[in-house]
């Protein structure tokens, strides 16, 4: 297992929901772009405690905890957030965030890589 992990998650842009004419059994779909910057860069290691630093700190401590129960982790680990997308700018920050800490945790602590899984367990 790596002594540590690093993850980037680019920012997104939402354009809304559209009609697809739902020949699928959907009403709705959606259309999104990925942005090469702004960007959330993390690094997250094994640490005695949980420790977050960086910018969003608040938030991703929350986002290392909530992904640290739902995946049955008892674990504590070290967050540093080198680098993230601007809050409620309608880049998707907190869903890229807390995507990008249990994507991290999943590969630091070796579970397999579930995005799917993780959307639904960090409730994004």
């Amino acid at each position: 297992m790596p002594a540590s992990v690093s993850v980037a998650a680019s920012a997104r842009l939402h354009l809304g929901f559209l009609d697809m004419n739902g020949g699928l059994g959907r009403k709705f779909g959606g259309l999104g772009l990925s942005l090469d910057a702004p960007a959330t860069r993390l690094t997250l290691a094994r640490a005695e405690e949980n420790a977050v630093e960086g910018p969003e700190e608040a938030r991703g401590l929350k986002a290392l905890e909530a992904a640290q129960a739902a995946l049955g982790i008892r674990a504590r680990h070290a967050l540093t957030i080198h680098e993230a997308i601007p809050a409620h700018a309608g880049f998707g920050s907190g869903t890229q965030l807390a995507l990008a800490v249990a994507a991290a945790l999943r590969r630091l602590e070796d579970l397999p890589h579930a995005p799917a899984t993780d959307a639904a367990l960090m409730a994004r």
